[in-house]
């Protein structure tokens, strides 16, 4: 990847974060990147092809930070639910502007290049909730009789959502406990 087009990439990731989707421009991606208008334009279509591309990225470098983060715990599958709360909780991953995510999301899907890209990239994180099910069905820690899909998807809802209690919330008692680990409790032994 050329060093402009990274640059574009740091640039457009920043005002992403900062402005959200709808308030950032490409001028000021332009601008922010130091770059031209045609050069931004030769590396990416629009601002909506843009974003994806840094969603995609952001993904695949969450999974391989992931990769990483379980081969440094060195992590069984007994306890892998509670590496990967932990590992949420402390890099928040590509999901530190997931309210610019879901502002996106609603108004993207009037491309139908977009909204397949969006697919394959949740996908990837679909994919890789129902592997971590699989692994945890395979040591009888979750019943290997349900759905691995249908448990991959209640487990990235939950952790995804729990996740961003955490961040958005303004009670101290909330940011000062990992409620990740407290809702991979629930999900293996319910509320009972």
């Amino acid at each position: 990847m050329s060093e402009q087009k990274k640059k574009i990439i740091t640039a457009a990731r920043n005002l992403f974060h900062t402005k959200g989707f709808s308030e950032t421009s490409m001028n000021q991606i332009i601008e922010a990147s130091e770059s031209s208008k045609g050069n931004l334009y030769h590396h990416f279509k629009n601002k909506e092809n843009l974003f994806v591309f840094i969603l995609e990225e952001d993904a695949n470098h969450w999974l391989e930070d992931w990769k990483q983060e379980v081969e440094n715990t060195q992590a069984d599958s007994d306890h892998i639910l509670y590496v990967l709360a932990d590992y949420l909780a402390k890099s928040r991953g590509n999901l530190y502007y997931h309210k610019t995510t879901a502002e996106f999301y609603s108004s993207a899907f009037k491309s139908d290049e977009i909204t397949e890209k969006i697919k394959e990239i949740d996908k990837l994180y679909l994919d890789f909730f129902v592997n971590i099910i699989k692994e945890c069905q395979a040591v009888k820690q979750i019943n290997p009789d349900e759905d691995p899909k249908l448990l991959g998807y209640f487990l990235m809802s939950l952790l995804f959502i729990s996740n961003d209690y955490k961040h958005y919330s303004d009670d101290v008692k909330v940011k000062e406990n990992n409620y990740n680990k407290k809702a991979i409790d629930i999900f293996l032994k319910g509320v009972n």
